[in-house]
């Protein structure tokens, strides 16, 4: 009994160790299959970051600030409230950069004209009314005089004639053995070889306005601001008075700043002018001669001084690298804020990177297959409860797994974002981007037929797969920004009278005329899912490949 008493206790002993073994091991491999499921999830998230294909967006304008599209940005940036009620100068924007090559030297007078000269004119006008100097456009039995005979300057005979129409200053000219200088002329000899920013450089100097009487401004005799004189020695280009021009079929300009145009930082910039009825009169315009060979005494006696501006190529319009001129002179003034917030973040900015798609139905597809998405890791707090990331027609957006996802609502994009390691973009970032700072109106230029985007107007019906072929590429390399998807950004709004998300871009029912421009955007609630709506991560260091 003893014997098999002990070898029960011996068979039950090696039960229990075999039990021990059987359960340790039980629990390693429940160990192992957890911690597998987990790399596994990682695993899932990490090819996908890596895979991303980003542009990386450099904001940083510094190396670009002593150029003379730099300068120029400046000054209007400077003076951007102004110009949202002066839109005089929009032309000159919209013309944007040229340049002109005058292929002969040619002569012009250092001062503007003065009253008393502009005085004698008038004088010796009815002894030679058969002189042919009146312009072609000039109405008949017109009498050549200045409204200031009667002003409180009209005894200021060294001050600049003024109070003179085109027609007068065209005549004065004609009749002093010169003619009126056309703009390009005109700015040639302002700005010089170099594109100066004023006619005497590029640092606004503000002696010549000493007075708080605009009219005492515009009476100074001529170079008492040797300052203000360009490099050859023309003096008061940019104040005292503006001064006529005529382009070569008549049509007149007025140009450079004056002593009543306020602030003078903007209007004496060279290259601004307006333009004006030939018959415009104004105690703070008047004119100087250009000469095609060097002047000689005019009839009435007076001895012209003139400085020679040489033959060669000028550039006379925007400068190539300005970025401010082209969307002033195409956005409404509400929407100047923009531009402003735009370029003050430019220079302290860093480098950003965007997808260079909207996000995909195929990488959509990973996010939804993440056990920790599911779990709410990625959500926003204020998510609500019981949200589904998986949009209602997910199976049939999966028959064409690379076009953009689509049906999402602000939860899911933000979601999504954070689980990929980056976020959404905000609506300046975005409009940032896809004008290339400010740089541009559409994402490939200015003009909207040079491309071909997925808008409106191409009535396709649906998104497609972005591809350059389309014309819809930043310089950078974004693609679809004008069009395909409208996109989600991180921006909040109360444009829409409550809590709303700014939508940035046109997509394939919109007019892309207007929505596929960088200052367009949309204001919607976060829970607003479309079949034209998705997005694109950004990130603020390099995940690209």
């Amino acid at each position: 009994m003893l014997q098999v008493e002990r070898a029960d206790r011996r068979g039950a002993w090696r039960v229990r160790f075999v039990v021990e073994r059987m359960s340790r091991w039980a629990w390693r491999s429940a160990w192992a299959l957890a911690a597998a499921c987990v790399l596994g999830a990682l695993a899932q998230l990490l090819p996908l970051w890596r895979s991303f294909d980003t542009v990386a967006l450099r904001q940083d304008r510094a190396a670009a600030g002593d150029s003379p599209g730099a300068r120029l940005d400046a000054a209007l940036l400077a003076n951007l409230d102004h110009l949202r009620y002066a839109r005089v100068f929009d032309h000159v924007f919209a013309r944007g950069a040229r340049a002109v090559r005058l292929a002969q030297p040619f002569w012009l007078d250092r001062c503007e004209v003065r009253q008393g000269d502009f005085y004698k004119f008038a004088n010796w006008r009815p002894f030679h009314a058969d002189a042919p100097i009146a312009a072609p456009t000039q109405p008949p039995a017109w009498r050549h005089y200045s409204s200031n005979q009667g002003h409180a300057i009209s005894g200021r005979l060294d001050a600049p004639a003024s109070g003179v129409t085109w027609f007068d200053a065209y005549a004065y000219c004609r009749a002093a053995g010169g003619r009126l200088p056309t703009p390009a002329e005109w700015l040639a000899a302002a700005t010089g070889a170099g594109h100066r920013l004023y006619p005497w450089g590029d640092t606004f100097d503000a002696r010549p306005w000493p007075h708080l009487d605009p009219l005492l401004n515009a009476a100074r005799p001529c170079g008492r601001t040797p300052s203000t004189d360009t490099p050859r020695g023309i003096a008061d280009m940019g104040q005292n008075v503006a001064e006529w021009a005529a382009d070569g079929a008549g049509a007149p300009a007025v140009m450079g700043g004056n002593a009543y145009n306020t602030p003078p930082a903007l209007h004496s910039i060279a290259i601004l002018h307006r333009r004006a009825p030939r018959d415009f009169r104004s105690s703070y315009v008047g004119f100087r001669c250009a000469y095609d060979r060097p002047p000689a005494r005019t009839p009435w006696r007076t001895e012209t001084k003139a400085i020679v501006v040489p033959a060669g190529e000028y550039a006379v319009g925007v400068p190539h690298d300005a970025r401010l001129p082209g969307l002033l002179a195409h956005l409404p003034p509400q929407r100047f804020d923009l531009i402003r917030r735009m370029f003050q973040k430019a220079a302290s900015a860093k480098q950003l990177h965007l997808t260079r798609r909207e996000i995909t139905r195929r990488e959509y597809a990973a996010f939804l297959r993440d056990p920790f998405v599911a779990a709410g890791f990625h959500a926003d707090e204020n998510q609500p409860r019981r949200h589904r990331h998986r949009p209602a027609d997910w199976r049939r957006q999966m028959r064409q797994p690379d076009l953009p996802v689509v049906n999402v609502d602000w939860w899911s994009a933000y979601a999504f974002a954070s689980w990929a390691g980056g976020r959404l973009p905000t609506a300046d970032e975005w409009a940032s981007a896809a004008s290339g700072h400010g740089q541009r109106l559409y994402p490939w230029g200015d003009d909207f037929a040079a491309a071909s985007p997925v808008t409106g107007e191409r009535a396709l019906g649906g998104p497609q797969t972005a591809s350059a072929a389309s014309g819809d590429i930043t310089p950078e390399g974004l693609l679809a920004m004008g069009g395909n998807v409208s996109e989600w950004t991180r921006s909040v709004s109360a444009a829409s009278g409550g809590y709303a998300v700014v939508v940035k871009g046109g997509n394939y029912l919109l007019p892309g005329a207007q929505t596929a421009r960088m200052d367009y955007s949309n204001h919607v609630s976060p829970h607003h899912r479309s079949r034209t709506l998705g997005f694109r991560v950004a990130f603020d260091r390099s995940r690209g490949r």
